[in-house]
C-alpha cells in the first residue's frame, strides 16, 4: 500500500515540522501504520531501502519516532499531541540556552574586540552628516525605536492616513517609555476624525495634531535625525520598505515647520 497524502499535504506537514520531503514521507507512513520495519515502510512512502535506515535515524534523534528492538527492528511512531508537547519543552529549553549564551556573550572579550573595531571605524565618518538606508519595516522601525530611547528632548511623527494606525502599533510602547522620561510626543496625519481605541492609544504618549495635507511618512528625533519612509505603503510589501536615516539639523527642521504649517 503506497502512500496516498497529495503534494500539497505532505508540503505543509514539512513546512509546520521542518522536515525534508523523505522525513515527511516516512513519517506520515508510520503515522498511518504505527509500527512497521525499515523495508515495509520504504515501501508505503516510495522512498529509495537505502535511504530509508538514515531518514528513520533522523526521525529518531528528533523525537518523532522510537525504535523497537527485536528482530526484525522496527519503529513506532509517537503519538501527535505528545509529540507536540515534546517539540514544545525542546524549543523552550533550545530558546533558554541561546538567550544564556548571549546574555555571556555581552560581557565577553569577544564583545568587547568588536565593539572596539566598530569604534575605531566610525571615528572616520562624521555622525552628523551620516545619510543610511534600511529595508523592511521590522528593521527600519527597529532603528526607529532605537533612537526613540536616545531621545532629550522631542519626538514628532507624520503620517499618511492610512498608514498611522500601523505606525502607532509598531511605535506605542517606545513612545510611551520617551512620554515616562518626560519627552514630547508630537502626531500629525491628515485624518478627519481620530476616534476610537487609536486616539485613546495617542492619548497615552502624546497630542494629535490633524493636518490638511497630506505630507508623507517621517518620524524626526531632537530635530537632529530624521527617518523617512520613501515608499507609497499601498503599494510596497513591508520587506520592501525603504526608509533614510538622515542626521542633521536642515530638513528635520523643514518637515517640522511644514507639518506645523499645515495643522488645522
Amino acid at each position: 500500500m503506497a502512500l496516498s497524502f497529495g503534494e500539497d499535504y505532505i508540503g505543509k506537514i514539512r513546512r509546520l515540522f521542518g522536515l525534508n520531503l523523505y522525513e515527511a514521507k516516512m513519517w506520515l507512513a508510520l503515522l498511518s501504520q504505527g509500527k512497521s520495519t525499515s523495508g515495509r515502510l520504504s515501501d508505503i512512502a516510495n522512498i529509495p531501502k537505502s535511504r530509508s535506515y538514515d531518514i528513520l535515524v533522523s526521525l529518531e534523534n528528533g523525537g518523532f519516532i522510537v525504535r523497537d528492538l527485536g528482530k526484525p527492528i522496527s519503529y513506532r511512531a509517537i503519538p501527535p499531541v505528545e509529540l507536540i508537547e515534546k517539540l514544545d519543552e525542546k524549543a523552550k529549553e533550545d530558546l533558554d540556552l541561546k538567550i544564556e549564551k548571549l546574555n555571556k556573550l555581552k560581557d565577553s572579550a569577544v564583545m568587547k574586540d568588536l565593539q572596539l573595531l566598530y569604534d575605531k571605524g566610525i571615528k572616520f565618518v562624521e555622525e552628523n552628516k551620516v545619510a543610511t538606508s534600511y529595508q523592511g519595516a521590522d528593521t527600519a522601525y527597529f532603528r526607529i525605536k532605537k533612537s526613540i530611547k536616545n531621545a532629550k528632548k522631542e519626538i514628532i511623527v507624520i503620517s499618511t492616513a492610512g498608514s498611522l494606525e500601523k505606525k502607532i502599533k509598531s511605535l506605542s510602547r517606545a513612545l510611551k517609555q520617551a512620554k515616562a522620561n518626560n519627552i514630547t510626543v508630537h502626531v500629525y496625519a491628515p485624518v478627519k476624525d481620530l476616534t476610537g481605541a487609536l486616539a485613546s492609544e495617542i492619548k497615552q504618549f502624546g497630542k494629535f495634531n490633524k493636518t490638511n495635507l497630506d505630507i508623507g511618512r517621517f518620524v524626526i528625533v531632537d530635530e537632529n535625525e530624521i527617518f523617512m519612509f520613501t515608499e507609497n505603503e499601498e503599494e510596497t510589501h513591508p520587506s520592501n520598505e525603504i526608509v533614510l536615516h538622515i542626521k542633521g539639523k536642515y530638513l528635520p527642521e523643514k518637515i517640522k515647520r511644514l507639518a506645523a504649517v499645515h495643522t488645522v
